[in-house]
């Protein structure tokens, strides 16, 4: 499915230009009548025709040039490849750190009362990684000095926030572990684990934005 993410998003793009181009530069069958009763109209109409004309340039593309469009749709993949790229990493962590938890609680059956319990803990850790990158600005990735430039480029925060974050992070996880804890009438098991997960992960996304708010004030 992440393969067809690039194409999908192109075919997006291609629908969306289309239909801006076409609907701006429509002209109502009873505008035509009208000016074909009245020459007159030729000039004003002329006049709108170049300004709807402009307008759909202007919104379907605000790079003038096909080599421009072209770089434009290249973009668009090379982003769509950094969040699949972040997003595959993301979600074979959380996969993995699954695996561990499960293997340690087989080895050690007293663990078993944390069964689950490591969603919670990923989702703080991701919530800290997504505050960090928030208290850290965005930086040109042609900036001539990282010294002066602290920060993180676009493509980065997008590979890591949206990709990283966005796969190694779940919600419905976590809130399947609830009701599951909730219909085997574990009350006091399910309340401390949806505290942890959401005062947790609130605190760890504040600690890490100051974080990267102090480390790039030095």
């Amino acid at each position: 499915m992440k393969a067809l993410l690039p194409i999908a998003s192109l075919l997006v793009l291609i629908l969306a230009t289309t239909i801006t181009t076409t609907s701006a530069l429509f002209v109502p069958r009873q505008q035509q009548q009208q000016i074909q009763q009245d020459p007159n109209n030729i000039t004003t109409t002329k006049k709108r025709w170049t300004t709807r004309v402009r307008s759909a340039l202007s919104n379907s593309n605000p790079l003038s040039s096909d080599n421009s469009s072209s770089s434009s749709v290249g973009m668009l993949v090379v982003d769509a490849a950094c969040i699949g790229v972040g997003a595959v990493t993301g979600a074979v962590c959380r996969y993995q750190i699954g695996n561990i938890v499960t293997r340690k609680i087989q080895e050690r059956p007293s663990l078993s009362y944390f069964a689950g319990w490591h969603t919670a803990g990923i989702n703080i850790v991701g919530s800290f990684v997504l505050g960090t990158l928030a208290g850290m600005p965005t930086v040109d990735p042609a900036a001539a000095s990282l010294d002066h430039h602290r920060g993180i480029t676009a493509r980065s925060r997008l590979c890591m926030g949206v990709g990283f974050c966005g796969s190694f992070t779940t919600f419905s996880t976590f809130s399947v572990d609830v009701a599951t804890m909730l219909g085997k009438g574990e009350m006091t098991r399910a309340f401390s684990y949806l505290a942890l997960n959401n005062v947790g992960g609130v605190m760890a996304a504040f600690a890490g934005f100051n974080v990267a708010k102090r480390i790039l004030s030095r």
